[in-house]
């Protein structure tokens, strides 16, 4: 008993509890707030979520996040949503991350949605005409601004850390593939314990009889997650094996397609448009080439992943059934994995060797939210009006902590009245 009071003493200082209780109202108004502005990928949106979450409302620490988009990057599934659900996980546990998902996926959900219905009931040609270059100047800026604010969390002073994010930042502006950002994910992790990026501390003295006995208590998975992983293990053994053209067109097809897209999914939506587009469009049929295009391009326009564009296709197949199953299959199974894998993983975060791994993968992670601030602009055409823009949400963001939802909103109306004008 001794031990164990012990050991919970020291997991307390190691992994940190949430700052404060929320509730899970907070949660859905939270997350369906920044899913109504989540414009500019995956490191906009959890530049946002740190902003509000950790820096304005104090509801989370930087770790959470650091760590969630370490353990998302290297599973498959869309790295926005992983790190969300893994978010309202840690918050409010399973109702939590169900909440969260469900809240920062449900704006794009029905925004698709409607126009799923407008393109296929009515026909009507759909153009995206408006500015949303000003809506990337601000994403960037907010994005900079986050990583600038966690640089100086958790690297800031640390030579070890600021020598490995150095090199990383070289790295990543002169390369941006998903193999290369996988590998500096590993190797950060290998360079942390090496290098021993983490100061010596109390989380490293917890070794021993403490040590174990926290493993032989925490390693357990609970019945359910089993059947789950099995489940989603036997149905990637049918996607993969293309069961799926010997099944009639209906909810057991979509279901069994879309869950098996998620769980193969590695490095982000652009990287399964081509296996989409040949799975879709030339083996299943369920769309043609145009249909599959513009499905593509409204899931660009439209705020969250690109993934949403499975509502469209799910709706095309089965209707309203159809877009909500293919949804959640597309979303639930990686995030149920993520929170799987990140579960187990805080269970042996007493071990100085996670501790390092941990610190060197954060050091990458700082260094991808850097970099995809310059990304995201970079292919804008800069005018006076696009710097000034950009100049005032950075200084808005940083140094005042304005939401990210109101500057990203103010973004949209310039462009309007910019347009008008």
């Amino acid at each position: 008993m001794e031990i164990k009071a012990k050991y919970q003493a020291e997991q307390r200082e190691i992994v940190p509890e949430p700052k404060k209780k929320v509730s899970l109202a907070y949660l859905f108004s939270t997350f369906f707030k920044i899913g109504l502005v989540s414009f500019g990928g995956h490191m906009a949106l959890i530049s946002v979520i740190q902003r509000i979450m950790v820096e304005k409302d104090k509801t989370l620490p930087n770790e959470v996040i650091l760590n969630s988009i370490g353990i998302a990057s290297l599973l498959p599934g869309p790295l926005a949503v992983n790190v969300v659900g893994q978010t309202g996980y840690y918050l409010r546990k399973e109702p939590g991350a169900v909440i969260s998902t469900v809240a920062i996926i449900l704006p794009a959900f029905l925004l698709m949605l409607l126009l799923s219905w407008a393109y296929f009931s009515h026909q009507q040609p759909i153009n995206w005409n408006a500015a949303m270059t000003y809506v990337a100047g601000v994403v960037s800026s907010i994005i900079l601004a986050t990583g600038l604010q966690l640089y100086k969390k958790e690297i800031n002073g640390n030579m070890k850390k600021t020598i490995l994010f150095a090199v990383v930042l070289f790295i990543l502006f002169f390369t941006g593939n998903y193999l290369v950002t996988v590998a500096l994910l590993i190797a950060g992790a290998i360079a942390g314990v090496l290098l021993k990026v983490q100061s010596a501390g109390k989380e490293s003295q917890v070794v021993g009889k403490i040590g174990l006995v926290a493993a032989a208590e925490n390693a357990a998975i609970s019945l359910f997650s089993r059947i789950v992983f099995v489940l989603l293990l036997l149905n990637q053994v049918l996607f993969f094996s293309n069961a799926a053209k010997h099944i009639g067109t209906g909810y057991i097809k979509i279901g069994l397609v879309f869950t098996g897209i998620s769980l193969s999914l590695f490095g982000g939506g652009y990287v399964m448009i081509p296996i989409m587009e040949a799975l879709f469009v030339k083996e299943l049929h369920w769309l043609s080439t145009k249909e599959f295009v513009d499905a593509i391009a409204f899931s660009q326009a439209t705020p969250g992943p690109i993934l949403i564009s499975a509502t469209f296709i799910g709706y095309k197949v089965a209707g309203l059934g159809g877009a909500l199953l293919a949804t959640a299959a597309i979303f639930a199974p990686s995030v149920f994995m993520v929170i799987l894998v990140a579960n187990i993983m805080s269970k042996y975060q007493h071990n100085p060797v996670i501790q390092n791994m941990l610190g060197g993968i954060k050091a990458v992670v700082v260094g991808l939210i850097i970099v995809s601030a310059y990304r995201i602009i970079s292919q804008e055409k800069f005018d006076l009006w696009l710097v000034g823009t950009m100049l005032v949400s950075f200084i808005l963001n940083f140094k005042y902590k304005i939401s990210p939802v109101y500057l990203i909103v103010g973004a949209v109306l310039l462009a309007t009245l910019k347009h008008f004008w």
